[in-house]
């Protein structure tokens, strides 16, 4: 199954704060999902979201969108997750709020 990405303007703020070679194995992962429909490592975090999961410690939280839609919500490290899974679902609840 293919899927395409759409990011917020939180995902592309955190994107761009992040350095070449992460933003490298990012496009990668996010490429392998929209040619391949391989995910990897992804855990649910809340209702109707999941996280993308490094073995560094990254994180991107994202959610499923009607038509194989991935929404591309926010990006974040294990220590602050509680944090940004908080931030995350808010950015998710004002996306679809906006959508309907």
């Amino acid at each position: 199954m293919r899927y395409k990405i759409l990011k917020t303007t939180e995902y592309d703020d955190w994107l761009a704060g992040q350095s070449l070679k992460s933003q490298t194995q990012i496009e990668k992962r996010l490429s392998n999902i929209e040619t391949d429909g391989h995910f990897g490592i992804i855990n649910d975090v809340a209702e109707d979201m999941w996280e993308l999961k490094w073995k560094n410690g990254r994180r991107i939280y994202y959610a499923y969108m009607p038509e194989t839609k991935i929404l591309l919500l926010l990006g974040g490290n294990k220590n602050g997750q509680s944090y940004d899974i908080a931030q995350a679902e808010k950015i998710l609840e004002e996306y679809t709020e906006n959508e309907t």
